[in-house]
């Protein structure tokens, strides 16, 4: 005899060190602006807003950059006293931040946004913005004055249409504004004494009135480090995706002369809490360095700076005078090692949230409609014998039990003459079933998008009683991951879920299906590919399905409604960053959230179709699936912080539909066969698709006393609980087992697979 042992241990709880790294920012390309453009090279003829036509090229002395949220779009301030057709140019780019495909034609947007007002300026464009969902857009002059533009298609400056004014005064003025635009940010960048004031706005991005809320001196803030003997000066901020750092670009100049600089450098800080920047964090600084391999790399200014493809891209403008083809203005990209890593990497604590938000959903939604695909089954093969006989021992070393266990044992080893009744009666039968899942969601107005992956594979056994009803319990082992996008960060969970289902007759037509399931999560974090930290979580749900046995049409539709809910408990961890990167540890507290929805829709099944030795039976269905989850918020905060975040996690959408068409086969010799694809689309996410792709899959085969269902209970050792489901297969064994503690703190339990062969 040979044994070959393979054990997987499911949730198993792991902690890795890894020394951090100091971040690299590599220099990868620069964008020439001006550039040449297809209109100078007399191929093509293009025209501005104007209708002038286009004989120069691109932007000059570029003061700031912004991009749309899928990269496609790149649009450049520029400070340049003439050429006023200029003052904001759109490029088109062909990969998302890559300005290396900038479109070289005339699909470039160029407009003087002085011209859109009463009175017709020609002033320097100091900043611009784009609101979070691209809807609205900024502009800054020298004057501190805030031009604010509705855009009826987001992020298309062509559809822009002017709003109005806001008056702030300063030099050097460059803003931001809090993820729900209800908080504007400004940067006065005078000489010595920069600071940033805080305001309190009317509603999101209404720039109409602004209340003064408070003022950040920056001085004493490691700036004033750049400062003796020359003058200072901040030209530019950003914040991170999450409010949780804050990075100031700011250069010192001798006095006289501002062509040139002495040192240009980009400083990080930590927030006391998202978007607070009370008490700021000084972490570090990165001086700005040009293209290493130019002769040229200590010319030029950087004006201003951006993020890019969720923090693993920065472009720096340079402006670099006139001096010969080398000295071209011109934006520099470079690669970040990690989100908005110029000193310190930072995590998206929200995305990490929402990813925890929907495995832990989807957990429920995989199990219900893994049993409720077996009640289809069923139904459908009422009236047939049974797919497997299955026995069920229980074994257990409490004495109190023994007694319950010799009962049990003997009933199913009765084999005494049945009566007529008892013929009608069912015996155990067992099952399996296979499920993949592939997930595409976009970003959220906090969230960054994210694919999702889960495998699961189910073992169940189940009994008919009387003529209508039914019990049964299954186990389900699910492994999931998602995958953030543009972004170090993912989150793995393995789930083991324990289901007790059944079906109870409301009258002659009418039944429900009923499912109980009680789940373990393990979360583990990960970032830069290396696992940094580890949650528990605790599930309980419960799946109503609303049946009738009535039939309509030739493709025997059935109504069906359905209806789940669950509660999910996720414990207290911290999320060490520095394990991975140099970064900020976040502690999240222990959470409590509800999830649930309500889907009607129909069911149908074709007549059985004849093929070799067998049949095949084609079925599918259609739901609407209402999202009635309440709203779940989540606190943390930084290791070492005084301020909790809060952090409220959307729905992908209120409503979904869900489509599936599979088959059934079963031959003649056993063999039962099923396979069967369901697609659930998000429908109410504005210029959103998300999305799951959903494959289940069904073997069986009619063997008589091959199989055993054993539950081994012992309430002595922390109630520790063993199943296991053993099958025979010719001159093989195949042994599923697992263990858990039902009661435990901190869950101690695994999954192992074990085949023996005879030879």
């Amino acid at each position: 005899m040979r044994v070959i042992n393979f054990t997987f241990f499911v949730l198993l709880f792991l902690i890795t060190t890894a020394k951090a790294s100091e971040l690299q920012i590599k220099w990868r390309t620069n964008l020439l602006v001006p550039r040449p453009d297809i209109a100078s090279s007399g191929s093509h003829v293009c025209f501005d807003e104007q209708g002038t036509q286009i004989t120069r090229p691109g932007a000059r002395e570029p003061s700031d950059v912004a991009f749309s949220n899928d990269g496609l779009t790149y649009v450049i301030g520029n400070i340049l006293n003439d050429g006023i057709t200029n003052r904001i140019i759109a490029y088109k780019l062909t990969t998302p931040f890559d300005l290396d495909t900038v479109k070289n034609d005339c699909s470039q947007l160029r407009f003087n946004p002085w011209k859109d007002m009463t009175t017709e300026t020609n002033e320097r464009v100091e900043s611009i913005r784009f609101s979070r969902d691209g809807s609205k857009f900024f502009i800054v002059n020298e004057n501190g004055e805030i031009f604010s533009y509705d855009l009826s298609t987001p992020f298309d400056l062509s559809t822009r249409s002017y709003i109005t004014e806001l008056d702030l005064t300063g030099s050097r003025i460059s803003i931001e504004f809090s993820a729900d635009g209800t908080q504007l940010f400004k940067l006065d960048g005078q000489d010595k004494d920069p600071t940033i004031e805080v305001y309190d706005l009317p509603g999101p991005y209404d720039t109409s009135s602004a209340t003064l809320n408070y003022t950040l001196d920056l001085n004493n803030k490691e700036i004033e480090t750049l400062q003796s003997p020359a003058h200072m000066q901040a030209l530019d901020f950003e914040f991170n995706d999450t409010g949780s750092a804050i990075y100031i670009l700011a250069q010192t100049t001798s006095p006289g002369n501002d062509t040139g600089y002495s040192k240009s450098a980009i400083f990080q800080y930590n927030t006391a809490a998202n978007y607070d920047i009370s008490s700021v964090q000084f972490k570090g600084r990165w001086n700005v360095v040009f293209d290493p391999d130019d002769d040229h790399a200590g010319i030029g200014i950087p004006y201003g700076f951006a993020f890019g493809a969720a923090g693993m891209k920065l472009f720096v403008t340079n402006l670099r005078g006139e001096d010969g083809d080398n000295q071209h203005d011109r934006t520099n990209e470079y690669n970040l090692e990690c989100p908005y890593g110029i000193y310190e990497c930072t995590s998206d604590a929200r995305s990490n949230l929402g990813s925890q938000v929907e495995l832990a959903k989807q957990n429920i939604s995989l199990n219900t409609s893994t049993i409720f695909r077996r009640f289809e089954w069923i139904k459908r093969n009422r009236n047939k014998k049974n797919l497997n006989n299955f026995a069920l021992d229980i074994d257990t070393n409490n004495h109190l039990l023994i007694s319950l266990k010799d009962s049990l044992q003997a009933s199913l080893n009765n084999k005494k003459p049945q009566t007529d009744k008892e013929k009608n009666k069912s015996d155990w039968s067992f099952w399996n079933h296979a499920d993949i899942s592939l997930g595409s969601f976009d970003a959220t107005s906090y969230e960054k998008p994210k694919q999702i992956r889960t495998r699961g594979l189910t073992f169940g056994v189940d009994k008919k009683y009387g003529e209508n009803k039914y019990f049964g319990t299954a186990i389900r082992y699910g492994n999931s991951g998602a995958d953030i996008k543009h972004s170090a960060q993912g989150t793995n969970l393995e789930s083991l879920t324990l289901n007790i289902y059944g079906t109870i007759p409301i009258d002659q037509y009418r039944y429900t299906n009923a499912v109980l399931g009680l789940s373990m999560l393990r979360f583990d974090q990960i970032f830069s590919g290396k696992i940094t930290g580890g949650r528990n979580g605790k599930q309980a749900f419960t799946a109503l399905n609303f049946r009738t046995k009535k039939t309509y049409g030739k493709l025997n539709l059935t109504p069906s409604g359905r209806f789940n809910y669950g509660i999910t408990n996720l414990s207290h961890f911290t999320d060490f960053i520095t394990k991975a990167k140099s970064g900020t540890d976040i502690i999240y507290d222990e959470e409590n959230f509800e999830s649930g929805e309500i889907a009607g829709g129909f069911l149908f099944d074709i007549n059985e179709i004849e093929v070799p030795e067998g049949i095949l039976r084609p079925n599918g269905g259609f739901e609407m699936i209402l999202d009635i989850s309440p709203e779940m918020s989540f606190n943390h905060s930084n290791v070492g912080g005084t301020k909790t975040n809060t952090a409220t996690i959307e729905k992908y959408s209120y409503k979904k539909l869900k489509g599936n068409i599979g088959f059934e086969a079963v031959y003649e010799n056993g063999v039962t066969f099923s396979i069967n694809y369901e697609k659930i689309m998000h429908k109410d996410r504005v210029r959103s698709y998300s999305h799951q792709d959903i494959f289940l899959f069904k073997f069986g085969r009619i063997n008589n006393n091959d199989s055993e269902f054993v539950i081994n209970f012992d309430p002595n050792q922390n109630n520790k609980t063993e199943m296991n489901y053993t099958k025979k297969f010719n001159n093989f064994d195949l042994k599923v087992s697992s263990n858990y503690s039902l009661i435990s703190k901190i869950p101690d339990y695994g999954a192992n697979l074990k085949i023996v062969g005879t030879f």
